[in-house]
């Protein structure tokens, strides 16, 4: 029903990633909507630590001589894809589950050889398409930057761009710049989101909020401890099932500002019309 990529144009650190994971933890508890997150990164398994512990079997490594399991994963499905076989149906086979009927993740392709990545990635573009027809949202943790060549056609792909970005004010200004001259960032699908924003700090959202010009208070995902021990220790749905923290001022408030992020980012497709 609706793609939603997150991105920022740095390749450097800026919280996308953990902010995706709160989000989709958020609106698959409190929304009555079936989502697959989709991890389109490099070499980057932050979303499959915050759920899974990760287990190397050295000993399969070596007697696959390093290949990859295509059998499985993002790799399966991008040979269904690449097959023409990529059903709705199929898709759901290459995934793993978080919640029942809830909330789906496809992690990412599992090669470090970026040569390798990018020629996979290429597929990913009808991989959403396909998936888009069995889920209600599609959020797609999307290559940083445009050094990617199937980055920019991802963003294009995309109904809604979550850009985030992290309060400091070099990450700030360059978006403010990138409004004026890139077509993606300055059109009407963009919504600008603080990630691990601080209350007390200079760029906080009220003030981050002025300072860009937006109307309004923009979306955040506030710093917490705890959600961050929680991706670390592959305790992210635990802590959402919980809410251990939701009697302290500060856990009210998180998840306060992400359920607000939710919304946000529910009405503003409600206001590019795709969904209802």
């Amino acid at each position: 029903m609706a793609i939603v990529g997150f991105w920022n144009e740095s390749e450097k650190e800026n919280g996308q990633t953990l902010s995706i994971i709160a989000i989709a933890n958020q609106m698959a508890i409190e929304h009555n909507y079936r989502i697959l997150v989709i991890d389109a990164t490099f070499n980057d398994k932050t979303i499959e630590k915050a759920f899974w512990k990760t287990r190397e079997n050295k000993t399969l490594k070596q007697l696959n001589a390093g290949k990859i399991d295509v059998s499985s994963g993002a790799e399966g499905l991008v040979s269904a894809v690449a097959s023409n076989k990529a059903t709705p149906e199929i898709i759901t086979n290459y995934t793993r589950i978080v919640y029942k009927n809830r909330l789906d993740i496809l992690l990412g392709l599992k090669t470090e050889i970026r040569a390798e990545y990018e020629k996979s990635l290429m597929l990913y573009k009808d991989l959403i398409t396909a998936a888009n027809k069995y889920y209600d949202f599609i959020l797609v943790d999307l290559p940083k930057g445009y050094s990617n060549p199937s980055a920019k056609a991802l963003l294009q792909q995309a109904h809604l761009v979550v850009y985030t970005m992290p309060p400091n004010l070099i990450n700030i200004d360059n978006f403010i710049a990138l409004k004026e001259k890139d077509e993606i960032v300055g059109s009407n699908k963009i919504l600008p989101l603080l990630a691990k924003s601080d209350e007390t700090s200079s760029y906080n959202v009220r003030n981050t909020s002025r300072y860009i010009r937006e109307r309004g208070i923009i979306s955040c995902i506030p710093y917490n401890v705890r959600f961050m021990e929680a991706t670390n220790e592959a305790k992210t749905s635990g802590f959402f099932t919980s809410n251990k923290l939701s009697s302290s001022k500060n856990g009210e408030s998180f998840f306060n500002e992400v359920e607000r992020t939710c919304l946000a980012i529910i009405a503003k497709l409600k206001e590019l019309h795709t969904i209802q």
